[in-house]
């Protein structure tokens, strides 16, 4: 909603009471995504900073019950490899999402075209968001795992919620930290997929996960567990940068 409306705006013109920085709703909340790229010049780090203080100014002063994160792209697998970053708002709830989209429509327009200087937006898709493991430390930007996942024959969303609970309590269980989970099932404008899965947490902590799938130690640890992943599943990385949280 938000960044699309920053490149129509400018064309036309010229808890769950709170969702926390951990991406941990009172789910299922709404995540709203964009693909996103940098226009010719800009760097993330300037988009970034236009995001962190005009953009969540006006989010401040309107009171928007809302969350955003920009998803850096690293190391991402085609078909969903173009984009140079993903901006990501989380809502508790359908009525926050439409009082925030009444606000930007009728006060938005300096921060539209200041956004829509520095990048260019898809359309929104919208998600449901589900908890599925712990809770990550809050950080302003952290390395993040999303796991591109369809299910198995005879598998349901329920199947794969718990078995994504589990496997991050095992993989918690390895590691001297706490990553956290949450599940995107498509809502709306989403096809391709049954379900994406974020894993995010400390430098540190998300280091020493992924150090023990390189050696094997978590996916021994999963077999002792007698865990067996309902759906197949491609695994991305982004870096997680934090705009605003409520």
């Amino acid at each position: 909603m938000m960044i699309k409306r920053a490149v129509l705006m400018v064309a036309c013109a010229f808890s769950v009471s709170a969702l926390a920085d951990n991406h941990e709703p009172g789910g299922p909340a709404l995540g709203e995504v964009y693909d996103c790229q940098l226009n010719a010049g800009v760097s993330l780090s300037n988009a970034l900073e236009y995001a962190r203080t005009d953009f969540k100014d006006f989010a401040d002063e309107h009171k928007l019950a809302m969350s955003t994160f920009i998803w850096e792209a690293v190391a991402v697998n085609a078909p969903f490899d173009e984009p140079d970053f993903r901006w990501v708002n989380y809502y508790p709830s359908w009525g926050d999402y439409y009082a925030a989209d009444e606000k930007w429509r009728a006060n938005g327009g300096e921060v539209a075209m200041g956004l829509s200087d520095r990048m260019t937006c898809s359309k929104s898709r919208i998600t449901r968001v589900h908890r599925s493991g712990a809770a990550a430390p809050s950080a302003d930007e952290k390395p993040l795992v999303a796991l591109v996942c369809n299910l198995k024959e005879g598998k349901t969303i329920r199947d794969a919620l718990e078995f994504r609970t589990s496997a991050n309590a095992v993989s918690n269980d390895l590691i001297d930290g706490t990553n956290g989970s949450v599940t995107f099932t498509p809502h709306m404008g989403i096809s391709g997929f049954d379900y994406v899965t974020m894993v995010t947490g400390t430098q540190a902590s998300m280091s020493a996960m992924m150090d023990n799938v390189r050696t094997g130690k978590y996916r021994e640890a999963m077999r002792q567990a007698g865990l067996e992943n309902p759906a197949t599943c491609v695994v991305d990385l982004h870096k997680s940068h934090r705009v605003m949280s409520r």
